[in-house]
């Protein structure tokens, strides 16, 4: 097992989360085959390779502290190379996930290391946010909408009150700078059939860095139809 995985079990107890030999060993093949696929297929920066473990490991596995439900039926907007999905499933692997993803190498890789670390109830969608919200039958379908910083908050907004389901939860990875995208969104949030959103500090243990999670609830139905 890398020294980095390693590492990763030590840090993750600071967030509350114990992970067992197995889950590390999840960890450490994702890692490996990320790589791999790194190297034929641009799934994630040259640069962030080298940190799989501090940036996308650990800052993914902050969010599950905003997770109550570990049953949840989830979707990852905008996946990627699954994060922050797939973290949040080896280290809860009762959550019911769903991986949305439009690009097809990113799609392929997600489907394989799926089959690999053989997670049970995990979907991979492969479509755009713009054109599932098509589809009556993902509307209010969701316990939990959450993005790693891969839309602008207003349109994950919007996003989130179409796939949630009453008293679900929209949870937003962000950077730190967000101030004024925040404050805008602050002031729509209840137009956008939430309550009011919580803008969490979040510091990764092995980085040190400190990022943003917007945390909101549906608090009104959505009606629209799109």
């Amino acid at each position: 097992m890398e020294k980095e995985i390693i590492l990763l079990g030590q840090f993750t107890r600071e967030l509350g989360i114990e992970l067992s030999t197995l889950q590390l060993e999840q960890f450490d093949l994702y890692q490996k085959e990320l790589l791999q696929w790194n190297a034929k297929t641009n799934l994630i920066s040259e640069k962030s390779a080298q940190e799989i473990v501090s940036k996308h490991f650990l800052d993914s596995l902050t969010a599950l502290q905003f997770i109550d439900n570990h049953t949840a039926r989830i979707i990852d907007i905008g996946s990627g190379a699954g994060f922050p999905g797939i973290p949040l499933k080896i280290a809860c692997p009762d959550l019911q996930l769903y991986l949305m993803e439009s690009n097809r190498k990113k799609v392929s890789f997600l489907k394989h290391i799926i089959r690999l670390l053989n997670l049970t109830e995990t979907v991979v969608l492969h479509e755009r946010a713009e054109n599932l919200i098509k589809n009556n039958k993902w509307k209010d379908f969701f316990d939990v909408v959450i993005s790693r910083a891969a839309f602008k908050l207003s349109e994950f907004l919007s996003l989130g009150a179409f796939f949630l389901a009453l008293q679900g939860t929209l949870i937003a990875l962000k950077g730190r700078d967000i101030d004024s995208e925040f404050s805008a969104c602050v002031k729509n949030a209840t137009a956008s059939y939430f309550s009011e959103l919580f803008q969490h500090d979040v510091i990764s243990p092995l980085r040190g860095i400190q990022h943003k999670i917007i945390v909101g609830k549906k608090t009104k139905k959505d009606k629209k139809t799109f």
